[in-house]
């Protein structure tokens, strides 16, 4: 059984009916159905970044650091491929006006209760201004996986970094 994509999320019971095209003539039309004893969850994948390392106290534009992050699946259902990028932030929120890493961790699936983690040499790019910053860790800000909850996908580092 597949349920459709535009299925609205919720609780339902599964339904088994027979002859519901009517292409029988019956007595009794009325009682072709019987429902599930129990009902299915229609949901979505959550993911969130769990933990971020903190980077160096100081980088140079066009230095690299290693950054581990992990990422779980807070989700009922599984995650599809995503991957996880790394910006520079002057608050702990992502915006526009932060600088993407070069450098990301790709994510095949995961799945529901699941956690990933795993290590990025990421890259200070050229033409990034000097200043103090903090490291954001950002599970899926593609958006390739529809989730229940696209807000909670970043992590800031508790320290900050310094690009001279």
């Amino acid at each position: 059984m597949t349920i459709p994509s535009s299925t609205p999320l919720g609780t339902y019971y599964v339904l088994s009916c027979a002859d519901d095209l009517n292409a029988v003539t019956e007595s009794d039309e009325t009682n072709n159905c019987k429902a599930s004893a129990t009902t299915v969850q229609v949901t979505l994948s959550d993911l969130v970044v769990t933990a971020v390392t903190n980077p160096p106290a100081t980088a140079a534009v066009g230095g690299t650091f290693r950054v581990t992050a992990s990422v779980k699946n807070q989700g009922l259902v599984a995650a599809g491929s995503f991957k996880v990028r790394y910006y520079l932030s002057a608050d702990q929120q992502k915006d526009g006006g932060d600088v993407l890493l070069s450098g990301a961790r790709s994510v095949s699936s995961l799945n529901a209760g699941q956690t990933s983690s795993g290590n990025t040499n990421v890259t200070i790019p050229t033409g990034t201004l000097a200043g103090t910053y903090y490291l954001l860790a950002c599970a899926d800000d593609l958006s390739t996986v529809t989730e229940l909850d696209e807000t909670n996908n970043c992590l800031a580092s508790a320290a900050t970094l310094v690009v001279h």
